[in-house]
């Protein structure tokens, strides 16, 4: 017996001991398929329909983890390449990223808004890794690392951002210092915050967030936007108006509508202006007065009639944007670089045109005319810190009081039934509410 347990434990321990492994042997088993670690190199220009001003004529080097990556996480402030050579390209924004109070938590299941459970929800990251852009990467002389890239192949989370100035909840929520919530001075910004404004500057008052960004936006935006008008003097028309897929559903516009895109990009951006927006015209009311038989027996019924949709333009300080929404958005990415590159897609091939509620699906007929939707490459990232997100999304826009945009003349009021339609509403009051991410009653964490 004492000889059997021997040689049973001396033939276990001879199984158990470790070999040393040759450097060859090792370099066999890294990036392969089931593997922890990915790595990866791209010629310059190799993808399909590199952009022509050599912005990609880089070797690119990648390197991962073929892992998910959970987090929920607060930031008071978030600032990224502030002063440096991209001062000359703004007299106002002073980074390339700058944003007040940046949250990452979840989305909810139906990926229109932020999980509601905040702390307890999570930002997800889907195989992580590191990227560097090399210039001249055959003559060691001369080779030099011109960028660096964060990214994942894809993640699936919502971004919290800013306070909101005029939230009856908000100083529950810490989001509002005491006794701030009487005087509504702007503690990022200053200016007043004015609760009844329905446009402009004092609209604008009432919010922090993002001061200024600097990368590429691919989003999709829907709205329900009611509206007041003096139409060229005659009469004070109001107007149901809505574009992309809302839910719920409101003034004639739900989930089944189509949804609708628009594609921002460039350098510390600091308003999103949406042009030529497509609107589904619910209700025309003319306000007609009782004695007005003409207006009310003819004009009004007849507009309604006619006028089922038209065009606008929306001009919005992305400080009232409180929260954005990347639902299983791929190629996302952080990145540095000293002169313009054009980053590689985690695929290395063309967005697919397949996804739901995305530009590049043919079956929406906005494919961007960009020419990104049919290229190995990311839209160039400028000089300094930049941004990608595209499939990003801002859902559910429903200002809570109708938007008073004064007075029109007949020849705006003409140019709104096609897309060159000349109404401009500037900084309209919107309701993104800002979500919470705390526990308790901590004050932002």
């Amino acid at each position: 017996m004492l000889l059997a347990t021997a040689l049973m434990t001396y033939s276990t321990a001879s199984l158990a001991r470790l070999e040393p492994m040759a450097d060859t042997a090792l370099s066999d088993v890294i990036a392969q398929d089931g593997s922890l670690f990915l790595s990866d190199h791209i010629s310059p220009n190799s993808l399909a329909n590199a952009p022509g001003d050599g912005s990609a004529n880089f070797d690119f080097y990648r390197m991962g983890l073929d892992v998910k990556l959970n987090l929920n996480a607060n930031m008071a402030k978030f600032q990224l390449g502030c002063g440096g050579v991209n001062d000359l390209l703004s007299s106002s924004a002073a980074c390339d990223i700058d944003i007040d109070y940046l949250s990452f938590m979840g989305v909810n299941n139906d990926g229109d808004f932020p999980a509601l459970n905040g702390p307890e929800s999570m930002f997800e990251l889907i195989r992580p890794y590191v990227e560097l852009a090399v210039k001249n990467d055959g003559t060691s002389t001369l080779r030099e690392v011109v960028g660096l890239k964060v990214g994942g192949q894809r993640i699936n989370g919502a971004l919290g951002i800013g306070r909101d100035y005029t939230g009856a909840s908000k100083p529950s929520e810490g989001f509002v210092g005491p006794g701030l919530e009487s005087s509504l001075i702007n503690q990022e910004h200053g200016g007043t915050c004015n609760p009844s404004a329905t446009t402009g500057q004092g609209v604008v008052n009432c919010h922090s967030g993002i001061n200024s960004v600097s990368g590429f936006l691919s989003l999709e935006l829907s709205a329900a936007i009611r509206a007041r008008a003096n139409m060229a003097g005659l009469y004070d028309a109001d107007l149901d108006t809505c574009f992309g897929r809302m839910n719920p559903a409101q003034y004639g516009c739900g989930p089944n509508s189509l949804p609708f895109f628009v594609d921002a990009g460039g350098t510390r951006l600091q308003t999103l202006h949406v042009a030529a927006a497509k609107l589904t015209v619910d209700d025309i009311d003319l306000n007609c007065a009782w004695w007005d038989a003409v207006c009310w027996g003819i004009v009004n019924p007849l507009a309604s009639a006619i006028v089922n949709e038209g065009y606008g333009q929306l001009k919005i300080d992305m400080r009232q944007v409180h929260y954005l929404l990347t639902p299983n958005t791929e190629n996302f990415f952080l990145s540095v670089q000293r002169e313009k590159v054009s980053w590689p897609n985690y695929s290395k091939a063309p967005p697919p045109n397949n996804i739901a509620f995305d530009a590049c699906n043919p079956t929406y007929g906005q494919v961007p005319t960009n020419g990104r939707c049919s290229s190995g490459y990311a839209p160039t990232a400028n000089t300094g810190w930049w941004l990608n997100a595209p499939g990003a999304k801002i859902l559910n826009i429903n200002p809570p009081d109708r938007i008073n945009v004064g007075r029109v003349d007949l020849g705006t009021v003409i140019s709104l039934l096609g897309p060159e339609g000349r109404l401009l509403i500037d900084n309209p009051k919107i309701d993104l509410p800002r979500v919470s991410n705390c526990y308790g009653s901590a004050v932002f964490c």
